[in-house]
C-alpha cells in the first residue's frame, strides 16, 4: 500500500494546572472545547472539513465519557464530525495521534484532530460494590486516581511501588542531577506560544487567567515521581496533499510509529523497546536522531532508557513532566509539541512513552 505523507498543521494546549488550583473549576471537556476552537482558528481550517476527532483520556471526569466527541459538541462545532476516545494510560494521547496518523496515511481521511485531556481536580471518588448491596463495608470512598494506578497491571501496584521495585527507595545522585537539569530547562523554556490562556470569573476575586504552567516554579529535584497536572492538548494532522490544497504550512511530518510490550513489573523498559523497533523498521539508528522526548515518570526511568538506546540526541531540551507535571490523557501531545519546537529544519526526533501495564510507544517526527 502506498502511504500518504502526514503532516502536523498546528498544535495548542492549556497551561498545565496544579490539581486544585487554576483549572480546578473545569472538567476535562470544558478546557478541551476551548482549545479545539483555538486550533481551528490557528490553522484557518473550517470545522466542517475535519473528518474525525480522536482524544486520549486516562481518568474520565466528563459526562458523558466520550470526550473525543463530547468536547467537540461542547465547543458548538459541526455535529456531523464524528469523534471517539482511546485509553492507554500515559500513552493515551500518543495512541490518539497514532490512530489519526493511520487514518490519513491509508487514505481513509484527509484531516483529523488528535488530542488528550485529564483533570485530576475533577477525578471522582467512587463507592465500589454499593449498587446492589449498600452494606457498611461497601460505604468506603475510593479515589479513582489511586484505583486506576492499581488496575493497570494484573498485580495491583501503585506508581511508587513499581518505581521502588525497579530502582529501590533511594534516589541516585545521577537521578537528582538529571531532575535538576530538566527542571532548569523547563523554567528557562518559552512555552507562551503553545498555550491558550483560560479565563473565568470568581466571585470577590474577579477574573482569573491561567496562562502559565503552575507547577514549574516550585518543582523539586528530589521528588521520586512527576506530579499530576490538569490540562489538555490538541494537534491537527492532514495529508500533505490536503495541506497544499488549503495552503496550510506544515510544522513537521510524522514518519511512523512502533509499539511494544514487556513485563508489567518492568514497565519502564517498554519505551526503549518501542524506539528500537521503530528505528529498525525505518532503517535508522540513534545517530540519526537529533532530539528525543522521553516521558518523565521519573528521572531514573529517563536515564535507564537513554543508557539502553545510546546515541547523542538531546534529551527533553525543554524539560519534562518532572517540572510541568504529568497529564496521562494528554502527555503524548505535549511531548510532541516540545519536540517540534526543539527540532531544526531537516532534523529527526522521537517521542518515547511507556505506560502502566508494560506498554511502550514511539513516534518518529521530521521537521
Amino acid at each position: 500500500m502506498n502511504m500518504k505523507k502526514v503532516i502536523i498543521a498546528d498544535s495548542v494546549r492549556t497551561a498545565w494546572g496544579k490539581p486544585g488550583a487554576g483549572l480546578a473549576p473545569f472538567i476535562s471537556s470544558d478546557f478541551s472545547a476551548k482549545i479545539l476552537t483555538e486550533l481551528l482558528s490557528r490553522t484557518g481550517v473550517e470545522a466542517s472539513a475535519v473528518d474525525q476527532v480522536v482524544f486520549g483520556q486516562a481518568h474520565p471526569s466528563t459526562m458523558p465519557n466520550n470526550i473525543g466527541h463530547y468536547a467537540w459538541l461542547k465547543a458548538e462545532l459541526p455535529v456531523e464530525v464524528p469523534g471517539y476516545t482511546v485509553q492507554s494510560y500515559s500513552g493515551s494521547a500518543l495512541q490518539a495521534l497514532r490512530n489519526c496518523y493511520y487514518l490519513i496515511a491509508t487514505g481513509n481521511e484527509d484531516i483529523c484532530v488528535a488530542g488528550g485531556a485529564d483533570s485530576y481536580s475533577a477525578a471522582p471518588f467512587v463507592l465500589r460494590d454499593a449498587r446492589n448491596h449498600f452494606y457498611p463495608q461497601h460505604r468506603t470512598f475510593i479515589d479513582s486516581i489511586e484505583e486506576a494506578e492499581l488496575c493497570t497491571q494484573p498485580e495491583a501496584m501503585s506508581r511508587l511501588e513499581q518505581y521502588e521495585l525497579a530502582h529501590g527507595k533511594t534516589l541516585s545522585a545521577e537521578a537528582v542531577k538529571y531532575a535538576e537539569e530538566s527542571i532548569a530547562k523547563a523554567q528557562a523554556a518559552d512555552c507562551a506560544g503553545q498555550i491558550l490562556p483560560i479565563s473565568y470569573e470568581v466571585r470577590k476575586k474577579g477574573t482569573i487567567t491561567v496562562d502559565k504552567d503552575e507547577l514549574v516554579a516550585s518543582a523539586a529535584a528530589d521528588a521520586t515521581l512527576s506530579p499530576y497536572a490538569d490540562g489538555a492538548a490538541v494537534t491537527m494532522l492532514m495529508s500533505e496533499d490536503k495541506a497544499k490544497e488549503l495552503g496550510v504550512k506544515a510544522q513537521a511530518a510524522i514518519c511512523g510509529f512502533a509499539v511494544s510490550g514487556c513485563d508489567p513489573k518492568q514497565q519502564q523498559t517498554s519505551g526503549a523497546l518501542a524506539v528500537q523497533k521503530l528505528l529498525k523498521n525505518k532503517g535508522l539508528t540513534m545517530d540519526d536522531i537529533a532530539v528525543i522526548e522521553v516521558i518523565e515518570n521519573s528521572a531514573q526511568d529517563v536515564l535507564d532508557t537513554m543508557k539502553t538506546l545510546g546515541g547523542k540526541a538531546q534529551v527533553n531540551p525543554m524539560g519534562g513532566a518532572l517540572a510541568y507535571g504529568k497529564n496521562d490523557g494528554a502527555e503524548g501531545i505535549i511531548m510532541l509539541m516540545r519536540l517540534v519546537a526543539s527540532l531544526k529544519e531537516g532534523q529527526k526526533g522521537i517521542v518515547c512513552v511507556y505506560s502502566a501495564g508494560g506498554q511502550g510507544m514511539a513516534a518518529l517526527i521530521e521537521k
